[in-house]
């Protein structure tokens, strides 16, 4: 058993539940525990069972007491508030309004960010490639392009 000596708010409590654990009610139950590696990003552990060490935490709300990590994740289930219907990969620019859904996205968000100026180098040697290669120097269809 693990007991964490820093004592926690429980809304900050279960904010981390609802951005690290989704649970997907299915004939097997789906688990999905989103942890960050530090060299490669953020990742995905998925399984039939929700394997967590048993952590027990201290809530300022409940003095010294310590409580169960797992009966605080299974009362978020309970209120529906990390369940999903199911799970998808759905990508979005950013712009885009995202309703919300019963599907748990995997997405995470494109590594790129927009630019603040084209560089016209770049852009002389696209344009030239369209027309030279894609259209064979067919500057009708460049245009179409």
């Amino acid at each position: 058993m693990c007991i964490l000596d820093k004592k926690f708010f429980c809304n900050e409590v279960y904010e981390a539940i609802q951005t690290t654990v989704i649970h997907i009610p299915k004939d097997k139950p789906i688990w999905l525990l989103k942890y960050k590696n530090s060299e490669n990003g953020l990742y995905f552990n998925i399984g039939s069972e929700l394997k967590i060490v048993k952590f027990e935490i201290k809530i300022i709300e409940y003095g010294d007491e310590t409580v169960k990590l797992k009966s605080l994740i299974d009362q978020v289930v309970i209120k529906s508030l990390i369940v999903y219907k199911d799970y998808d990969f759905l990508s979005y620019f950013i712009s885009i309004f995202q309703l919300n859904s019963d599907f748990f996205n995997f997405f995470l968000g494109f590594l790129t960010k927009p630019i603040t100026e084209v560089n016209k180098e770049i852009m002389i040697l696209i344009l030239w490639h369209v027309l030279n290669v894609i259209c064979d120097k067919n500057k009708e269809l460049n245009e179409y392009i």
